[in-house]
């Protein structure tokens, strides 16, 4: 039991860069702060009170860590940020009492076979879809979906290991970079769809969803490292018509009923064609790629993190916190460089001095970027070398603000 004397505890899952907005968060609210990571030079290590070296993928490793540390110190809540680990945190939440997520809801979400049988199920619409383990299962399966098909790991995120494969002979190099990036046997087989993408998140409180962030995804140069899938950043307001933004919430709020998440915090992709909405996912946990920390509370000022580590730690959540407050421009590009070995790099400041920059990062993976430096071909989005994001008033300024800045920065290379 929680002394009266000391301050709430929040184990926080996840330690990379990634996390870093939710560990600061909780240090800013003078919560004690725990971390979990597989990476012993996490650097979400140096800022938490507290961690463990734990994968966190380890449901069992991280209970065991988290019994631990409420037993010594006391813990009031678990969460995660744009790490897929719902399973881990809700793993833990309901072997310590914790508020949180029923595991088994939590798994239909996080392992993409099982929530697109789910789908299936529940008549959510969504792209058709198989299930294998080899070349051979594939190859057979396929064709059923017709060419070409998209292939998936079953676990993962951040479009590591999606690739689209057009024909028989390229099944099983895709197969072989499933494998590198899953720990699961089986993998995904999906019809390839085209149509715009968006990206949706909320929180679901006492049952209801409440949707606070809705961004049309930039696939510009979504297929220039084929076979992979490159995202390009993201844009709000949506451009979709009233019409079609209550049908796309109507298909996200049946996904995660169909999931049975009925506590916490709700992430989906949506494509639309001629057919309407289609769920490519819809996951348990904060998005990444700074959309609810930094894009959603610029875009209409609703600070979702907050929201979900008040509700983690058991206290009440208002629903009127949740709620849009403005309505500005937001716009999210990225930078891919030719691959090559890096002779100059010029117009960082320029671009950073702009109006309307919010940020230009380099990304974690090329944080150290300078002459000489060699650039490979990227094969997910979380390998851009840098983020420009941009506001104003309106959408088009945001977007005309963010793709200048992008092009003030040039990353030469031979």
């Amino acid at each position: 039991m929680r002394s009266s004397s000391r301050k709430k505890t929040i184990l926080i899952v996840g330690a990379g860069p990634n996390q870093l907005p939710a560990i600061t968060m909780a240090k800013q609210r003078d919560l004690g702060v725990v971390v979990t990571d597989a990476d012993p030079r996490a650097v979400g290590f140096a800022t938490a009170d507290r961690y463990g070296v734990v994968s966190t993928r380890d449901v069992e490793g991280t209970i065991a860590f988290a019994r631990s540390i409420q037993q010594t110190t006391g813990l009031d809540g678990v969460m995660t940020m744009a790490s897929e680990s719902a399973v881990t945190v809700a793993g833990v939440a309901r072997g310590l009492g914790l508020p949180g997520l029923d595991p088994q809801a939590a798994l239909r979400a996080s392992q993409k076979i099982l929530r697109q049988l789910c789908f299936h199920r529940s008549g959510i619409p969504a792209p058709r879809f198989a299930a294998a383990t080899s070349v051979a299962e594939a190859l057979e399966l396929a064709p059923t979906l017709g060419w070409p098909v998209v292939v998936k790991p079953a676990d993962g995120a951040g479009s590591r290991g999606v690739q689209k494969v057009s024909g028989p002979a390229e099944m099983a190099a895709a197969v072989r970079e499933i494998a590198a990036n899953s720990n699961s046997p089986q993998f995904l087989i999906e019809e390839f769809l085209a149509g715009t993408e968006h990206s949706i998140e909320g929180i679901v409180i006492n049952g209801e969803i409440h949707w606070t962030g809705f961004s049309d995804r930039n696939y510009d140069r979504k297929e220039i490292y084929p076979p992979f899938f490159l995202e390009d950043g993201d844009t709000l307001p949506t451009a979709l018509s009233a019409t079609m933004i209550e049908r796309v919430k109507d298909a996200a709020g049946a996904a995660v009923r169909a999931l049975g998440i009925n506590w916490g915090p709700v992430k989906g992709d949506i494509l639309i064609d001629s057919n309407g909405p289609r769920m490519l996912e819809m996951a348990a946990r904060l998005s990444g790629d700074y959309f609810c920390n930094e894009t959603v509370p610029l875009h209409n000022g609703v600070n979702l993190v907050e929201a979900v580590m008040a509700l983690a730690l058991g206290e009440d959540v208002d629903p009127q916190n949740v709620r849009p407050r403005f309505n500005r421009g937001v716009a999210l590009r990225y930078l891919w460089p030719q691959p090559g070995r890096v002779s100059a790099i010029r117009g960082i400041e320029r671009a950073r001095a702009m109006p309307g920059v919010h940020f230009f990062r380099w990304e974690p993976r090329w944080s150290d970027l300078a002459v000489g430096c060699t650039i490979t071909p990227a094969r997910s989005m979380g390998e851009r070398v840098g983020s420009v994001m941009a506001h104003a008033d309106t959408r088009a300024e945001a977007v005309r603000r963010a793709e200048e800045a992008v092009r003030a920065i040039e990353i030469v290379t031979q």
